[in-house]
């Protein structure tokens, strides 16, 4: 099998009371060509998240590392991110990660507070001529990372719980911007429950 990664930026950081750092946002995105050519169908994505929720998140075992690595075993000496939350909205996958306290956690929350950083799948499996992720495919992980091939997900940008956000005066929303931006605070709220 080959390894299998997919990337999303359209996720948030935010500190929780106990000033925890979290990132929540877009993991993955079924039934969407993304930039390395593949798609997955929701079934498959489904029943991949499914087994990680149950399996990893579930028994508080599902940590990321900061950038692929060229293996498929998680390095727990690499571990930047515990995943602790998924679930559906559409073809979306929103999820919510707490940065831990090591030494790649550190950087990576440096990186979500000054910059732009992605999350991105990774699993084993292979890939139809049509480009379909095949049925084979065995989710592993998420990680952070710097490209972005899902193209429903851009960007991570920094959230804190309990701190008031302000949108840049210099900007200019427009209406799709503006619904996109509360639909994503009723998300966040809703993560935080």
């Amino acid at each position: 099998m080959k390894l299998i990664t997919e990337t999303s930026h359209d996720v948030e950081l935010w500190e929780s009371k106990s000033k925890v750092p979290y990132i929540i946002g877009v993991f993955s995105t079924a039934e969407v060509k993304n930039a390395n050519g593949r798609r997955y169908t929701k079934n498959i994505l489904e029943r991949e998240v499914n087994s990680l929720i149950k399996e990893k998140i579930n028994t508080k075992s599902a940590w990321g590392e900061l950038q692929h690595p060229s293996s498929s075993e998680v390095n727990l000496a690499d571990a930047a991110i515990l995943i602790e939350k998924l679930e559906w909205k559409g073809t979306d996958v929103y999820g919510k990660a707490r940065l831990l306290d090591t030494p790649k956690g550190k950087i990576a929350q440096e990186l979500v507070k000054v910059g732009n950083i992605g999350i991105s799948s990774r699993g084993l499996g292979t890939v139809s001529e049509s480009g379909y992720v095949n049925d084979d495919f065995n989710l592993i992980t998420y990680d952070l990372v710097s490209d972005a091939s899902n193209p429903n997900s851009r960007f991570v940008n920094g959230i804190l719980e309990g701190v008031d956000f302000d949108i840049p005066k210099k900007l200019s929303l427009d209406e799709a911007q503006l619904e996109y931006i509360n639909y994503n605070i009723n998300l966040i709220k809703k993560l935080l429950n």
